[in-house]
Order: structure tokens, then C-alpha cells, then sequence
């Protein structure tokens, strides 16, 4: 955005001399009530408005120091708190435009600069309205940010009127839009404060959604307001409200409609220079992209949707010569955004409570009634008017009314005259009001007003394509269009996809939506566009390696290869073609054979299904020639496999442009000319159906697999694959300008690597929710749950358990037990007294205790301060849970046992694994019949979940599953042999079955029945399941019941002469027999046919699948998966008929929204239609997280920031003020390390052990503190370096952290406790390298490795006892300002935190002060103690004496003082 450069006058000079002497201190007291500091806090705001404009770097120095100093928590803002009630009406204007600038500013913190361009989340630049360290009331907040608002607005109101200079007007125009959309991106914004917990609003919404309130109604036409009025009694009755308050004052519109009218004035300016038309492009962007916003919100959507409908905006700007054009593209892709969102199907808002979203989903029949009532209200005026005119209208379907192109058609046979009366007789235009002229609007769009008036009428008669007809006609694969269009899939580098685009045309994601629909179809283009980021990055890093030529006759010119400059271009000829030089391991040229076939041909394309306009399939085959390549990669490209995802490039070299040489400072796979440059001209996706060899074996069957000997080797160096294409995409290209010749140039075929390579699967999953039928959210999500999810409704709490919907539902439901009924707790309490402790200020009662010295188990019974327990003996042998829970992890476990939706926050080494361990198995032992989902983020995650319920001892394993490619890497500490992957599980529960039908056989033996010679299909009781019943019934039974009827005869007798089973237990034939002993034998051998039974429909089923899918469905009754895998399983396992009752997801903080949803949709419910409520067996969901950790990794930036695709449901939930459970003692780290980040939580403290085991005692071996921010300079004169563009190093740091690493070793630091951390990938890798050349072959510690080499963020989940972290930076602070990676950052160690960095600069950051000040606390260099070696006996708390102690003065001295430490080592060892 252009900018207007300001010089610095000595006025401005003084002021930010003035500016400088305004202190925190000032803050203490109310800012209004003293006018010395309003003068000062009014030169500060002057100062920073004339830095703003200024490009000047002293300025923008100063810009930075604002944003690093705090001024808008410690000055700028706390003068709106304090405003007096004298200085309310009037904010001073200034001060309010200089915080929104400042907000701005810290929103594109991350790209740089923050001048214009594409903010970043809006929360991060309005935390200061809910600083934690600030104890203002939430109402008070409120109302500042009203009067913040006042005064922002009346600035811009005030310069833009008095300023002719347009730059400085759209200027004001944009900083104003970009503090407005990251306002209304941050309306959930709540205070952390328990006492705010009840809020069910937002502490900025209500002024937010009166600036476009019922105001609004103002600025519509007065005969369009007369008729909503009339239809919307509750409108009428709240209008009437507001005009009443509103009294004789003038009408107040509020800001919307000048806005707009800004906008359509710019829109249709021709007369702009250069620098004006890129100004007011990024003013229309940003205009447009606040408009989408608010009808995103449903908080704002009902009046802002109804204003813009009344003045036909959209319909002004597809009309106008900036849309019809082709310079503007991101107008003409926004515009279109605005015309769905305008006219989303499905969406019906009711006005009546602002306050309450109240956006509700309506049914598919719900929304064609609408369309068709306006369609006979259309016919029934035109047959009362012009009956003869439009008589070909009147008497239609109204399927043709409502069909675009016939009304179109139809209405060119109208008058003018006539076409305008119709339109004003509908209340879609009216020339009579002031403004409204069709005439003149018309002139201004440059357009003729029939023109005008047609597309308005069409536009509010017509019907559109559903959302879902719409996705399942969309192509799935990303195109060479797509990848490289940078408003839809912008750089990765948030500054980068600033300076490319003021704006994108994504969509966002909010904290509440208005359908469920509104929700997937965001989902959906999100996750096809990152997706599309990753397979751009994949396709241009194998075409760099190919090298792509052209040759000519021959011969190859190197100035030929990619021309000599930028204009000019090599021209194709009959002796031209394009050679690849280089190869890429993920990528193969695609030639002609030796039977001169083509390298991809198709070969299929089947007929369009009935009601579609595609074909149903496109089979095409490929063709692989691996003889160049090596061994190796022959054997990767052979792990190609069925529905493995592979795209097709055209390169053609004749058609590259600009040298290929050149220094470059953006990356290629930012680099929008890339395309250009290559040549690149196509790409199409295609899934692997078949994989042949030149012998025509299938080698993708994965039966072959199973056979003997195993997989065969392939034959020849050739592959034929069987591909299908998309058939949307194949449609497209057919009905396109270059037909289906683009498959006839694929010349480069790329593979990736499979754990990235599933994203079709689950774009499909998405798409398949949109469609109604099984496929329905509605019919898999419980009534109670969807409009908690969906943000829907006034309590944020109707979900909870203790809530009266949920109590009423567990009423009213079979396996559900109220929350005021007693809960069976079974092993979660270790005795007695942890069970009282366990409830803090109730009255505890516990009976029924039997005395035995076994330990106990209890069912438990909560009433509102009394609490009554009954013990029950332990049901089984395991030793049984042996963690003391803390009261709120037992609040938690009851949480999870009861129904409804549970969110448990788990701050760093707080046990949330124990916890959901022990609800997992609360479960299974409290509900028999009920079946459990465990969901993670990770493999790593789940399996360790799944360990430690089967290290419990007491889950049966053959009630276990395990799905997904994870499954392989479980290692279980049970005592079972077998794994636990749907194939593992069959072949444990059939040698299970061979055990138990040897153990029938022996007893059958024992009983004389049979011989060991008689075994096999002769009638043999161990030959199945089923002659094993049949013996049960017809012998062993009736042994059993004769034997009971005599033992109730004389239970005190000896009954071992009666007992019939004596000798298949021959350790009873010594001993005299009791009724205990008799029983208990008894029940074993009932155990064994009981089991059986349950094996012998497996018995029956006869293929793999058949065993594997009846396991899945019927038998286990815990399964695990990671969200990834259950997106794409989802449509195997509903039409499985798969269901569970309970899900468990762990690490929900770090999974996106959607790969949240999804695994709570995985089975299919009861009703079609969303008006009734489904009957869905979902009861209990769990959820398990940390928001304050960093959130869901999302490669491109711009995503995260623009469109918070970031956004975890954990996180969102939060946001809405869901109630949590937030877990509040850790047991990780020392006291004093956890303090570093426990402000971020409430009241977290720590558990007994911390301040009582050994090893959290003991002070670190050879270091005087066991934490230290330590000061790295320049190390030989240079800080951070980009050797390749973002790729942050320090080796200064680097250098600091291995010697660091290499010092802790000699002494004797255990190698692998020690984990080497920090913030950028390029350091990790320098550290790398650095650790290779001085632990490497030949020197004094080779072969020495710290526990992990690693970045903060890959670390995220994992834990060590000593951390090394190196946070790189030293121009700014970068990423770390997030203050969720700093939080991950320093609770990753346990005794010992070693920070490097460049200390002032990140001490003066005001984000990270909490933890910053206590780490400076500590020196700045480095100390260490003289002559410890591991382990010491030294106390943590003790004072080491000053002789002992040595300080280090940089990395020089501690290399030094290690390589001495080498010498005397190899010395010792010598």
C-alpha cells in the first residue's frame, strides 16, 4: 500500500521527546484524570502517526520499539480505561488511531514490517484487551473498546474529509479496515480470570456488533424496511426499541454504509495514476474482505446481509468494468467469494437477540421452499400486470423461473419501463429514494440500466448449484492454475505473501459458523489449498533436480537452455524438444517404449452417472522405465501402491523463459514465475488403480503379501500402472480451450511420500459430510453436541455434564449414568484417604467396606457438598492404577464417565495421559457393551496411549484394536507375543482358539469321553467352537449342575469325590476339597467355553476381511487411530455399519479443526433430516489438550495468519467458553523451571515429588544455576544469516550449544538426558553439522549424540532432563514471539534449561516478559562450578562458593576450556 513519506519537523521532534518521558508509571493512575498526560500520551500517538508514515528507518525503529516496549498495554490503551465520565463522549482521536495503528503493526509482526499487506490472526493484536497482569473488570473493558472504537472512527471521519491527498485518505481507510477485521476475527475474546468464566459473550462483541447493528436499518430503503418489518414481527418490535432510544436524534447508519459508498466510488474511478490504483486496490481488498467477514459471523450477518441485499452491492460489482476486466484478479475471486456467501444455502438467521447466535441449519427442503416462493411470488405479479408481456414466464416451471439463463433469455423480451416496474413492484430498486437511481448507478458501472436491472432480478430470482453439487463436481487434484495463483495459494513466508497480494480470497476460519455446511465447505477449500502448497513444493523441487533443456537437431546451445533474458523466448521448431539433465529421486521422465506406445495414454472413459455431467470414470495407463535408474530406486518406486496419489507434469522447453542462473532472493517454490521459467504447462493428478510388471503380474495385490515365500519380484524394468484421473477435471479440460490434448505432453511423472500423500482420501471424507443420507453430520453427531461445535446458541455450557440438558439426556438414555447418580471410580483411588483427599470441602462417606487387605475399588456418588462411597473388592489379579490422582484430575475422570462433552487442559507434565488412561479404563469395566475410540495427532502419541492401558494388566487384549500404519511400530510391555493390527488380532484370537479347544480336548479326555487319538471332524469336542458348545451342553453342563445340587446339600463336606473334573485339575487330587475351591475351578472352565463362543463366528467366516471387518465391528471393544487415518476410513467404516459410544481424543490441541470433527463422525446415526434430532449412539466425548502449546502445524503461514486454519476445535471451544477442566499440579520440572511458563496457566503448582525426589533436590553437576538466559555476541563478527532465503542460522549459538553439549558430557552428563533444542530448521541443521565434525570419527567423543537434535517445534510432546535451546535470532525476535512456542519452549526440560540468545533483545520484548525477567534474574554469562563431576552431591539450593566458580565471557573461552578437558580425558584413558 503506498504510502505518503513525512518528514520529521522539530514539532515532531518534540513530541517524541515528550513522547519518551511518559513512563509505565503513569499508568497507575487514571489516565483522564490528569491533563500533563494526556498531552504526553496525545504527542506519543502524534509521533507514532508520523513514524507511520514515514519510510524513514529511524522511524521505523521507533515503530519497533513501541511494539517491543508494551506501549499499547502500558500507555495507550489504559488511557481508554480510565477515561472519567466527563472525557467519555470525546476519546481523544489521535491516541485511537495511533493504538489501532500500533495493533496493526503487531498482527503482521511475524512478516516484518506490519505496513499493509495481510494481517495475522486478530487475537495477537487485541490481547491487549485482555492483558492478564491487568485486574480491570470485563464490563469496564467493554466500554473502553466502545470509546476505542469512537474515537478510531471519528479520526478517520475527521482527516478524511479535511485530506484532499486521495493516498492519505485510502491510507486512514485501510490501518482503520485492518483494525476493524481483526476486531471482529477476535469477538470471542474472554478474560482468563475465574471470575469471567460465566460470561457467554465475548469482551469486545457488543460494541463490534452494534457498530453493524439494527442501525443498519437506517441506511435501507424505506419501502424495503416496510416489508421485512412486516415479516419479521421481532425486527419491527427491536427497530422500534433502538428509533425510541434514539429520540429526536438524527438517524445514525453507522459505519458500514459510508464504507460502502467509499468503496463504490473508488470501484468506479477510472482516473487513478499507478501509485493511486495500487493504493486503492489494496483499500477494495481490504474493503471486500471485512464484507466477507461480516457475513461469516453470525453475530453480524442478519443486518449487514439484509443491507447489502437491499442495495444490490454485489450485483453493482460484477456489473462494474473493474470486475469485467482482467487486471484485478483477486476483485473478481472476492466478488465471487461474496456472491456465495450472500446467497449461502441453508442458512436461517432470526433477529430475535442480537446477543444470541442464533444461525440455524435448514433443511435441504426448507431452502427449495424459499426459492420456489420467490418464484411464484415473481409469476403472481407478472400475470396481475403484464400477464401478456411475460406470458411465457407467468405459465413456466419453476424450475425454468428459477434457471438463470432461460430468465435471462425471457426478460430481454421486456420493456425497459417494464423490467423496472417488476423490480420495484419486488423492492429491488427504487429510484424515488435519494441514492438509489438506477440511471446514474448504471453510468457510473459503465453499464447500460436494462443491463443493470436484468442482473438484479436474476440475481434474487435465481437458484443456484448446492454446496454439495457444487464440491462433487469440483476437481479434487490441484492444477497448474491453481498452484501457482497467489491470492489462493499465497507464499508460505507470511512477509513474502505481503508484499505479493494485499489480500487473499480464502475463506477463515471462525469461532462459530453459520451451518454445518458453512463449516465443511471451509474446511474443504482450506485444506485443498495447503494441501496444494505441499504438492507445489514437491513438483518444483523435482523439476529443479530434472533440469529440464531444450535440444535442438542434436545439438544443445547452454545459451538455448533457458534464453538469454527476460523478454526474450526460445521459439519452438519441427527439430525441437525438451531433455532432462538431472533426475530427481520423487520423480521420473515419462517416455515411449519399445512397442511405441505413449508413456501415459488413456484407454477408458466411461458415461456419466445418471444426474451428473462428468464422466463416471477415467482409466488411463502409465508407464514406468526404471532401466536408468539405480537398485534403490527401482525398489521405491515398486512401493507404489493401490490409491497412492501420483501427478503428471507437461514441461515444454521451448516455452522457458530468463536465465536459470541468477541470484534469486525468493525461493522457486514461492516463485510465481516459476511456471514461466520452466516452462511448465500443465498438471493433472492421478490415483494408482494396478501396478503390473513387463510379466503382467499385479504386484500392488496385496494378497500377495499372504502367499508363501511372500511378495514375488517384479520382472523387467518396466511398470504399467493402471491410473484413474479426475473425471471432473477431465470434463473441465474437455469443454476448455486445448481439449484433451494436454494429456498428450506429460512428460514428468511425481511420486511423494506416502504419509503426505493421503489428502484425497480425506478431501473426499469432507465431501462425502456435505452430501445428505448417511453421509450427514446430522445423522452422526448427538442434538446435544452439533450446536456446541458449531457455535451455535446462548450457553456455551449445554453440553457439559452437570449441565440440565445432559442430565436430562442421561435420563432419558440406556448405558448412560446422571451425573448425580453413583459412578463406579473402580482402581482410580489407592485408598481411602486419597479417595477423601480427592474432594476438598465435601463430607465424605464411605461404606460398605468388607475389611479385606486387598485393595479396595468404589463407586462414588457426587451431591453438591456430600460425597458417598461404597467399596467393592478388586474384580481382578492386575496390580491395578498406582498414580495418586490430584482432586481435579479425579474432577476430570468423573467428567469422562459422564455423558456429554468433556475438555480437560493439560498443562506441561501434568499427566494427561495418565488421566484419559484411567477414564479409558473406567469405561471398559463400567460399560461391558459399550465401545471406546481413541483418537491422537501422532502414531507416537497413541501408541504411547495404547501401552498404558494394556500395561494395566486389567483390559483384556483380545478387546484391543489398533488401526492404521502406526500399528506397526507398537511395542506393548503386556506379556502378549502377538500384535495388535486387525491381521495381528485374528491370528492371536485363532491361536487363542487352538489353546483353549487343546485345553477342551484334555478335559474331554479327563472325562473319559474321548482318547487323544480321536481328534479332527469325527466328532471330536476340540475340532471348532461349535462341537465344543455342543460338548459344554451335552456333558460338561450337565456334570456342572448335578455337582451344584449336591454341593447345596452339604456345603461344608469334603467334595472332592463328588467333584467331576477332579482329574483335569490334578493339583486338587492331594488336597481336600472346599465349595470356594469347587466354584472357583468351575469358573474356570465356564471361562473357557465362554470365550469360545465368542470365537466362533470368527470360526465362520472364511476370508481375511470378512474376520478382520466382524472384529472391527462386533468384538473389540477399544480402538485406537490417529484423526488421520479415521478421515480416511471414515466411508469403510459407515458402511461397515461401525459404532462406538465413546471417543477419547488425546493431543486435540494440536489437531486442526476438521481432523478433530472427523473422528466423531465415523459411523452413521438414524435420521435424514436435520430438523430431527438424530439418534446417534455417541454419549461421551472427551477431549484432551493444551491451547496455550503450540497449535496444529500448517506449513503455509498465510494460512495460519489469514484464514486461522491454525485453529484447533480444542482451542475454538475454549474460545466460546466451553467449560474446562484445567489440570493444576505438574510433576516434570523443578519447581522454579515450571514457574517459567505456569503464569500462562491458573494456579498451576507442583506435585509432592518435585520438592521431595533426589534428583529435583540436587543442583546440576559443574552449573551454578539450573536455569540461565545466556548472552551470545557476534562470533566473529556475524549474528543470524540466511545463507538461503528464511533459513535462519547463528553459529555463534551453534557453536555455544555443542561445546555446551561436549562440556556436560566430559563431566559426566548421561549423552542421551540431554536434548539439543531450537526455534529455526536451518540452525537445527548447522548444530548438525557442527556436532558431526567435533563428536565425529577420530575425536576424543566420537560417536557421542545428545538425546535429540531438534526444533521446538518437532520437540512439542516430548521431555528431557536437560535442555540446550538456542533461539537464533538477533535482528528481531521472529517466531518465538508466539507465545505458545515460547510456553513449549521452556517446559521441555526437567532439572536443567540453558537458554542462548541475544539477551537484550529478546528481554525487551513485551509478549515474553513473564518469562524473560525471571530468566535475566540469573547472570548473563554463563556459569559454572570447578571440579564436579556427575553426579553431585551439591544441593540445588546451596550456595556454591565464589572460588569455585567460573564465569564464561563467550563461545571462544567455553571451546577452550572443552578442548583441555579433550586433552585430559584422552590423557585419563591413555
Amino acid at each position: 500500500m503506498a504510502k505518503r513519506k513525512a518528514t520529521t519537523t522539530k514539532t515532531a521532534d518534540s513530541s517524541a521527546a515528550k513522547a519518551q518521558k511518559v513512563t509505565a508509571a503513569s499508568t497507575t493512575k487514571k489516565a483522564g484524570d490528569s491533563p500533563s498526560d494526556i498531552k504526553s500520551l496525545t504527542s506519543l500517538a502524534q509521533r507514532i502517526i508520523a513514524a507511520h508514515q514515514s519510510d524513514d528507518s529511524k522511524d521505523t525503529k521507533f515503530l519497533d520499539d513501541c511494539h517491543d516496549d508494551g506501549t499499547i498495554e502500558k500507555q495507550l490503551w489504559p488511557y481508554f480505561l480510565h477515561l472519567n465520565e466527563n472525557q467519555a463522549d470525546k476519546p481523544n482521536d489521535e491516541i485511537a488511531y495511533a493504538l489501532a495503528l500500533l495493533a496493526n503493526r503487531r498482527g503482521g509482526a511475524s512478516g516484518g514490517t506490519g505496513k499493509g499487506g495481510i494481517d495475522g490472526g486478530g487475537d495477537s493484536q487485541l490481547l491487549f484487551v485482555v492483558d492478564e497482569q491487568d485486574s480491570t473488570p470485563s464490563m469496564q473493558r467493554t466500554v473502553a473498546f466502545a470509546l476505542l472504537l469512537k474515537g478510531l472512527l471519528n479520526y478517520q471521519d475527521l482527516h478524511c474529509r479535511q485530506e484532499t491527498h486521495s493516498l492519505v485518505n485510502i491510507s486512514i481507510h485501510n490501518e482503520v479496515l485492518r483494525f476493524l477485521i481483526a476486531s471482529y476475527s477476535s469477538m470471542e475474546l474472554r478474560c482468563k480470570s475465574r471470575d469471567n468464566s460465566s460470561q457467554h459473550r465475548g469482551i469486545i462483541e457488543g460494541p463490534l456488533v452494534d457498530l453493524v447493528g439494527v442501525r443498519l436499518w437506517n441506511a435501507i430503503p424505506k419501502r424495503k424496511r416496510f416489508l421485512e418489518m412486516k415479516r419479521d414481527g421481532m425486527l419491527k418490535k427491536r427497530y422500534g426499541l433502538y428509533e425510541a432510544k434514539r429520540g429526536d436524534k438524527d438517524a445514525n447508519v453507522g459505519y458500514l454504509p459510508g464504507l460502502v459508498d467509499q468503496l463504490f466510488s473508488i470501484v468506479t474511478k477510472d482516473d487513478l495514476d499507478e501509485e493511486e490504483q495500487k493504493a486503492a486496490q489494496g483499500f477494495i481488498s481490504k474493503c471486500l474482505e471485512l464484507l466477507l467477514d461480516l457475513l461469516s459471523y453470525p453475530q453480524t450477518r442478519t443486518h449487514v446481509g439484509s443491507y447489502i441485499s437491499s442495495h444490490n452491492l454485489t450485483v453493482k460489482l460484477v456489473c462494474s468494468k473493474l470486475y469485467r476486466g482482467q487486471s484485478f484478479v483477486l476483485f473478481r475471486q472476492q466478488v465471487n467469494m461474496l456472491l456465495d456467501s450472500e446467497r449461502m444455502e441453508g442458512v436461517g438467521s432470526s433477529t430475535s437477540n442480537s446477543s444470541v447466535v442464533d444461525s440455524t441449519q435448514m433443511s435441504n427442503d426448507a431452502t427449495n421452499r424459499l426459492i420456489y416462493q420467490r418464484a411464484h411470488t415473481l409469476q403472481k405479479l407478472l400475470h396481475r400486470h403484464y400477464a401478456e408481456e411475460a406470458s411465457d414466464v407467468v405459465f413456466a416451471g419453476v424450475g425454468r423461473v428459477t434457471d438463470a439463463t432461460w430468465l435471462r433469455e425471457k426478460i430481454g423480451l421486456w420493456s425497459e419501463n417494464s423490467l423496472y416496474d417488476v423490480c420495484y413492484r419486488l423492492r429491488l430498486v427504487d429510484d424515488n429514494d435519494i441514492g438509489f437511481s438506477t440511471t446514474a448507478t448504471a453510468e457510473r458501472l459503465g453499464c447500460t440500466r436494462r443491463e443493470l436491472l436484468t442482473s438484479i432480478i436474476i440475481y434474487h430470482q435465481s437458484s443456484r448449484q448446492s454446496d454439495a453439487a457444487v464440491l462433487a463436481a469440483a476437481p479434487i487434484f490441484p492444477t497448474e492454475e491453481l498452484l501457482w495463483d497467489p491470492h489462493s495459494v499465497p507464499p508460505g513466508n507470511f512477509s513474502l505473501a505481503s508484499n505479493v497480494t494485499q489480500s487473499l480470497s480464502l475463506p477463515k476460519l471462525n469461532a462459530r459458523f453459520l451451518s454445518a455446511g458453512d463449516y465443511l465447505l471451509r474446511n474443504f477449500h482450506l485444506f485443498r489449498l495447503e494441501c496444494a502448497y505441499d504438492i507445489r513444493g514437491d513438483i518444483v523441487d523435482v523439476i529443479k533436480r530434472m533440469r529440464p533443456a531444450l535440444k535442438q537437431d542434436g545439438y544443445t546451445d547452454p545459451n538455448d537452455y533457458y534464453g538469454g533474458s527476460q523478454e526474450e523466448t526460445v521459439h519452438q521448431d519441427d527439430f525441437s524438444r525438451t531433455e532432462f539433465q538431472g533426475w530427481a529421486r520423487m520423480g521420473l521422465q515419462l517416455k515411449s517404449n519399445k512397442e511405441d506406445k505413449q508413456g501415459f495414454r488413456i484407454i477408458r472413459v466411461d458415461p456419466p452417472r445418471l444426474g451428473q455431467r462428468f464422466p463416471s470414470n477415467v482409466i488411463a495407463e502409465l508407464v514406468l522405465d526404471l532401466y536408468h535408474c539405480a537398485t534403490s530406486l527401482v525398489s521405491e518406486w515398486d512401493e507404489v501402491r493401490e490409491f497412492d496419489n501420483l501427478f503428471l507434469v507437461a514441461v515444454d522447453a521451448t516455452k522457458m523463459s530468463a536465465s536459470q542462473s541468477e541470484d534469486r532472493k525468493i525461493p522457486d517454490e514461492e516463485d510465481f514465475s516459476f511456471p514461466a521459467r520452466f516452462g511448465v504447462q500443465a498438471v493433472r493428478g492421478v490415483t494408482v488403480l494396478e501396478v503390473r510388471d513387463e510379466a503382467g503380474v499385479v504386484l500392488s495385490d496385496p494378497a500377495l503379501a499372504y502367499e508363501e515365500g511372500g511378495k514375488p519380484q517384479p520382472k523387467g524394468k518396466r511398470r504399467f500402472l493402471r491410473v484413474a484421473l479426475d473425471p471432473a477435471q477431465y470434463a473441465a479440460d474437455a469443454t476448455g480451450s486445448c481439449g484433451t490434448d494436454v494429456y498428450d505432453t506429460f512428460n514428468i511423472v511425481v511420486r511423494r511420500h506416502g504419509k503426505e500423500n493421503n489428502f484425497k482420501a480425506v478431501l473426499e471424507t469432507i465431501r462425502g459430510l456435505m452430501r445428505g443420507g448417511a453421509h450427514s453430520m446430522y445423522r452422526s453427531l448427538p442434538s446435544w453436541l452439533m450446536p456446541v461445535l458449531l457455535g451455535y446458541g446462548s450457553d456455551p455450557s449445554a453440553a457439559s455434564f452437570l449441565s440440565p440438558q445432559m442430565k436430562s439426556f442421561a435420563s432419558k438414555t440406556a448405558g448412560v449414568t446422571s451425573p448425580n447418580a453413583a459412578l463406579d471410580f473402580g482402581d482410580t483411588f489407592l485408598d481411602d484417604q486419597h479417595l477423601r483427599g480427592s474432594f476438598p470441602g465435601c463430607n465424605v462417606i464411605i461404606g460398605h467396606q468388607d475389611g479385606s487387605s486387598t485393595r479396595n475399588y468404589y463407586r462414588v456418588k457426587v451431591t453438591d457438598y456430600r460425597v458417598e462411597a461404597s467399596s467393592y473388592k478388586s474384580p481382578t489379579m492386575s496390580s491395578g492404577n498406582p498414580i495418586r490422582f490430584t482432586p481435579v484430575q479425579v474432577q476430570a475422570i468423573r467428567s469422562g464417565l459422564c455423558p456429554g462433552l468433556t475438555t480437560i487442559v493439560g498443562p506441561p507434565g501434568t499427566g494427561k495421559t495418565d488421566v484419559a488412561c484411567q477414564i479409558i479404563a473406567n469405561l471398559y469395566h463400567s460399560y461391558p457393551t459399550q465401545k471406546t475410540v481413541i483418537v491422537t495427532h501422532s502414531n507416537a502419541a497413541l501408541n504411547d496411549l495404547f501401552d498404558k492401558v494394556m500395561a494395566r494388566g486389567d483390559v483384556d487384549e483380545r478387546y484391543m484394536l489398533r488401526l492404521g500404519a502406526g500399528e506397526r511400530n507398537l511395542n506393548t510391555t503386556s506379556s502378549s507375543s502377538h500384535d495388535f493390527t486387525k491381521a495381528g488380532r485374528v491370528a492371536h484370537i485363532m491361536s487363542r482358539r487352538n489353546d483353549l479347544l487343546e485345553k477342551v480336548q484334555q478335559l474331554s479326555e479327563s472325562l473319559n469321553l474321548s482318547s487323544a487319538a480321536e481328534r479332527g471332524a469325527d466328532g471330536s469336542p476340540s475340532y471348532t467352537c461349535e462341537t465344543a458348545e455342543y460338548f459344554f451342553f451335552h456333558h460338561v453342563k450337565k456334570g456342572i449342575d448335578q455337582f451344584e445340587a449336591e454341593m447345596k446339600k452339604d456345603p461344608s463336606a469334603n467334595l472332592k469325590g463328588s467333584f467331576p473334573f477332579l482329574n483335569y485339575f490334578p493339583e486338587l487330587q492331594a488336597e481336600a476339597m472346599t465349595s470356594d475351591d469347587a466354584t472357583t475351578k468351575i469358573k474356570e472352565i465356564k471361562a473357557i467355553f465362554d470365550e469360545l463362543a465368542e470365537f466362533r463366528p470368527i470360526e465362520l467366516l472364511r476370508s481375511q476381511r470378512q474376520r478382520t471387518d466382524f472384529l472391527l465391528t462386533k468384538q473389540a471393544r477399544i480402538v485406537a487411530m490417529t484423526c488421520t487415518h479415521a478421515a480416511i476410513a471414515r466411508a469403510r467404516l459407515v458402511e461397515l455399519g461401525f459404532h462406538y459410544d465413546n471417543v477419547i481424543v488425546e493431543e486435540a490441541g494440536q489437531m486442526l479443526d476438521i481432523e478433530t470433527i472427523v473422528p466423531l463422525l465415523i459411523q452413521g446415526g438414524e435420521s435424514d433430516d436435520s430438523s430431527v434430532s438424530s439418534n446417534s449412539r455417541l454419549k461421551r466425548v472427551c477431549l484432551i489438550g493444551d491451547h496455550n502449546q503450540l497449535p496444529p502445524v500448517v506449513k503455509n503461514i498465510s494460512f495460519s495468519k489469514f484464514s486461522q486454519y491454525d485453529q484447533s476445535l480444542f482451542a475454538r471451544l475454549i474460545k466460546l467458553g466451553v467449560p474446562s477442566i484445567e489440570l493444576n499440579k505438574q510433576g516434570r520440572a523443578r519447581a522454579d523451571i515450571a514457574r517459567l511458563y505456569s503464569w500462562r496457566y491458573d494456579d498451576l503448582g507442583d506435585l509432592d515429588h518435585v520438592t521431595e525426589k533426589e534428583e529435583f533436590k540436587k543442583a546440576n553437576t559443574g552449573l551454578a544455576h539450573t536455569f540461565q538466559l545466556i548472552n551470545v555476541d557476534d562470533f566473529e563478527g556475524r549474528g543470524e544469516s540466511t545463507p538461503t532465503a528464511y533459513f535462519y542460522q547463528n553459529v555463534g549459538e551453534a557453536e555455544y550449544s555443542v561445546a555446551l553439549f561436549q562440556y556436560l558430557v566430559l563431566i559426566g552428563y548421561p549423552a542421551e538426558k540431554i536434548s539439543i533444542l531450537t526455534t529455526y530448521n536451518g540452525q537445527k541443521e548447522l548444530i548438525i553439522d557442527i556436532l558431526s565434525q567435533r563428536c565425529g570419527a577420530g575425536t576424543p567423543l566420537a560417536g557421542i549424540k545428545p538425546g535429540a537434535i531438534s526444533t521446538v517445534d518437532q520437540y512439542q510432546g516430548q521431555q528431557n532432563n536437560f535442555i540446550i535451546l538456542s533461539l537464533v535470532r538477533t535482528k528481531n525476535v521472529g517466531h518465538l514471539r508466539d507465545i505458545r512456542r515460547l510456553v513449549v519452549a521452556v517446559s521441555r526440560a526437567r532439572l536443567g534449561l540453558y537458554v542462548l540468545c541475544r539477551r537484550d533483545l529478546f528481554c525487551h520484548c513485551h509478549e515474553l516478559r513473564r518469562t524473560m525477567d525471571q530468566l535475566a534474574a540469573k547472570p548473563k554469562k554463563l556459569q559454572l562450578v570447578k571440579g564436579e563431576h556427575f553426579p553431585t552431591e551439591r544441593m540445588a539450593d546451596e550456595k556454591v562458593d565464589e572460588q569455585k566458580l567460573h564465569e564464561i565471557n563467550d563461545v571462544t573461552e567455553l571451546g577452550e576450556l572443552v578442548h583441555s578437558m579433550q586433552q585430559d580425558y584422552l590423557s585419563n584413558q591413555q
